[in-house]
């Protein structure tokens, strides 16, 4: 699964691309690797404020749950959640595919492989490292916090040169499937026809060591 992802863009690139401000912009700081499973912060945009960049804790939570994140976790590893699951959950997921949708703003995420007998990383990007939109659904607690899972789909064609031990990759948005996702009226059924036929960006890669990252500026 996907627990690490980069975010290496500047805010006003974000800004700019996906038409947004950040709510609380002097907090928002580019960063190399995530790792979500250190109860990290990324930033996202919601359904219900399509406008506003703000940020979430990455892995959900149930909406009245009021202990801490890494309880939860420990039990149900949230951080991602396949689209199938999200279509047929009535637990932890119900009604969320219908009304709690994100996007979590990213600049890449990390693959694995097995070469030479080892576990390797891989970074995956589009090209210059431009921002993108991958799928979430998220939760808002009593306190007002957002927390959010990373929606992950079923790999396909386009998708298949890249070095991944795993048949899934994050569902990754371009601008007219974005629109979709962010649209009250698209139907359960026109976004699992989305999921499905989505076309997958021209990603670029590289094996992941050091974790030396440009910053852009």
């Amino acid at each position: 699964m996907f627990y690490k992802i980069s975010n290496i863009a500047n805010r006003e690139s974000i800004e700019k691309k996906f038409h947004v401000n950040f709510e609380f912009p002097n907090l928002y700081k580019p960063q190399g690797v995530i790792d979500g499973l250190m109860e990290s912060t990324i930033s996202v945009i919601t359904i219900s404020d399509p406008h506003k960049a703000v940020y979430a804790i990455w892995g959900l939570l149930p909406e009245n749950f009021e202990d801490n994140w890494s309880v939860f976790q420990d039990v149900v590893n949230t951080l991602n959640v396949k689209f199938e699951t999200l279509q047929n959950d009535n637990g932890l997921y119900m009604d969320i595919l219908e009304k709690r949708r994100c996007i979590i703003l990213s600049t890449g995420f990390f693959t694995t492989w097995l070469t030479n007998g080892t576990v390797e990383r891989c970074h995956v990007h589009l090209p210059d490292f431009e921002p993108f939109a991958i799928a979430g659904v998220f939760n808002e607690l009593n306190d007002g916090f957002i927390t959010c899972s990373l929606v992950v789909t079923q790999i396909n064609e386009s998708f298949k040169d890249v070095p991944n031990i795993s048949n899934l990759k994050p569902l990754v948005l371009n601008d007219h499937e974005l629109k979709q996702w962010f649209d009250t009226s698209t139907s359960l059924a026109q976004l699992k026809q989305l999921c499905v036929e989505h076309r997958s960006m021209k990603f670029y890669y590289e094996p992941y060591e050091s974790g030396h990252f440009i910053i852009k500026t």
